[in-house]
């Protein structure tokens, strides 16, 4: 595996713990496997180029995950949402 695919695997697994820690998630796994996908391969491309050494990594996918998910929660239509109760 390169270095590259391991961030896209770190973005997704970290992505994935976050999104499963929420009160709403997609009625459809396979749509909530998609946005996870989705978002964690715009985050490794929005940071190809930043050096985690200088960057607190935690921080950042924390910020990302919750703009993504405030937009997502905004704009999907409330018979593609669950409760993760």
């Amino acid at each position: 595996m390169t270095t590259a695919s391991y961030g896209l695997c770190e973005a997704v697994s970290d992505l994935t713990s976050l999104f499963m820690t929420q009160a709403k998630l997609p009625a459809n796994s396979r749509d909530t496997c998609s946005l996870i996908i989705d978002w964690a391969d715009e985050f490794d491309r929005r940071h190809a180029e930043t050096d985690w050494a200088e960057v607190e990594y935690l921080e950042t996918i924390d910020r990302f995950f919750s703009e993504k998910y405030r937009a997502w929660l905004e704009s999907a239509p409330a018979r593609s949402v669950r409760n993760n109760i």
